[in-house]
């Protein structure tokens, strides 16, 4: 049977004036703050701070880093988070 994670977040990083809402729900307890601290190849660090990103957003820091390390991910987020930047 597959490993599997399951996250749920909330809107973030929306437009200005706008507050974050909802409440991120996990079952994965590591949250990364930077692309930096994701073992993420050079060239794809260049690329990541080539189109502008600075930091992950919060669906960013909870996804990835399990999806790196091979676990089955169902992130859900509403739009505008960066589920797919």
């Amino acid at each position: 049977m597959g490993r599997s994670t399951f996250l749920r977040g909330s809107r973030d990083n929306g437009p200005d004036g706008m507050e974050p809402e909802g409440v991120i729900e996990s079952n994965w307890n590591e949250i990364v703050d930077s692309f930096d601290d994701m073992n993420l190849s050079e060239s794809l660090l260049r690329g990541i701070y080539a189109y502008g990103f600075e930091k992950p957003s919060a669906i960013q820091q909870r996804a990835i880093l399990p999806c790196i390390k091979g676990y089955d991910v169902i992130a859900q987020a509403q739009s505008g988070t960066g589920k797919t930047a």
